[in-house]
């Protein structure tokens, strides 16, 4: 026979897969050793292992303490609190023949549960103001307007799978982004989601985390979701005024030759001739205000085209706010109306000066020929 472990855990192993008429309880196993161990090399590394209770040699009856990390079933090892909290870095479960070392694929589904939820109790352990209980039964004290202790009460029966832990954690727990705020969601949601409770069992906790992780989500959405708000509201605002600061410049560049518009018109009326003739004076008159139209025709394409450049500049931002912020985007819809509607009232006001200035013409024309005999 190989020779037999000195791990205490693989010794009550062996032991227990080798006994007949066996018996765990109270963290004792007793039963007969079957003929395919050495009893006396058996009760020399129980005894060597501190394990060994009493043995019989005759009739091969041997009882001894089980080794910590040797479970009889998953409730068992949930029966401490301590453990609930915090999963042993070795243990066995009987029932099931399952040995963990590290590795959870070892264990059945419901051992992998266990070992979820306890990560969970951790995790919500780091973001608890303090902890409460007595002994190993440490308590999760949230404290956000109200007070709420979570307790470590919970059963292999209350155990589920938990997909989303995680994600979870990675987000909420680990990631350093908004680390006050999403801690404050977190203790705002659990208040909200059991509210009026003083005291929570851990199991409650557990049947409603997807529920709790959707909520937690939701909160910090809508929270990243403002806050991208008011970064981006400040950047619409200054290109707001950017824009406005150049529509109004695409009009007021034209002021200074507006004025020459009714002067030019004076001086028409009052330096042409009139001797049913035509005259050089008079054709020079009207040629000077043709080279004006034109010249004032040329500054308002080009005031024009300017405007036409800053409504296409708006309209790029406009669309990569609409991509990159699709659920504010709508609330910066009154900012682009307004400058839309300065963009539409400083066209307006090209067209008039446009319409002024060929008047200007036509009269000026009229003029000529009247004062020519044409007319």
């Amino acid at each position: 026979m190989n020779p037999l472990p000195t791990d205490p855990i693989d010794l009550t192993i062996l032991l227990f897969k080798h006994m007949q008429d066996r018996q765990v309880t109270d963290g004792q196993l007793s039963g007969r050793a079957g003929q395919g161990v050495d009893f006396d090399a058996l009760r020399t590394a129980l005894d060597q292992a501190d394990l060994l209770i009493s043995a019989n040699a005759p009739s091969r009856t041997l009882e001894c303490h089980v080794a910590k990390g040797f479970f009889a079933s998953l409730d068992d090892l949930l029966a401490a609190p301590g453990r609930r909290i915090t999963s042993p870095s070795r243990f066995y479960l009987a029932d099931s023949d399952s040995l963990y070392s590290g590795d959870a694929a070892t264990l059945p589904s419901a051992g992998q549960h266990y070992l979820a939820a306890a990560r969970l109790y951790g995790v919500l352990a780091k973001e608890a103001d303090h902890q409460g209980g007595v002994g190993d039964a440490k308590t999760l004290v949230f404290l956000h307007k109200e007070k709420i202790e979570i307790t470590p009460q919970y059963t292999a029966a209350d155990l589920h799978e938990l997909p989303d832990l995680s994600a979870f954690e990675a987000e909420f727990i680990a990631s350093e982004t908004h680390q006050e705020q999403k801690r404050t969601i977190l203790k705002t949601v659990l208040l909200e989601l059991f509210s009026g409770r003083k005291k929570l069992p851990f199991s409650e906790l557990l049947s409603r985390f997807d529920e709790f992780v959707d909520k937690v989500r939701a909160s910090y959405q809508l929270y990243v979701a403002e806050f991208s708000f008011q970064k981006v509201k400040a950047e619409v605002e200054k290109e707001k005024l950017d824009a406005m600061v150049k529509l109004n410049k695409a009009f007021s560049d034209m002021q200074g030759q507006l004025l020459a518009v009714p002067v030019a018109l004076v001086l028409v009326g009052g330096q042409m001739e009139d001797k049913g003739a035509w005259t050089s004076k008079n054709l020079l008159i009207w040629l000077g205000a043709l080279i004006f139209s034109v010249l004032m025709d040329l500054l308002i394409r080009n005031q024009r085209h300017t405007l036409k450049a800053v409504k296409h500049e708006i309209d790029q931002q406009r669309q990569q706010i609409e991509n990159n912020y699709q659920t504010i985007a709508p609330r910066f819809a009154d900012i682009y109306k307004e400058i839309e509607d300065r963009h539409t009232h400083q066209q307006w006001l090209i067209r008039v000066v446009d319409a002024l200035v060929a008047l200007s013409l036509v009269i000026t024309t009229v003029l000529v020929l009247r004062f020519s005999g044409a007319m």
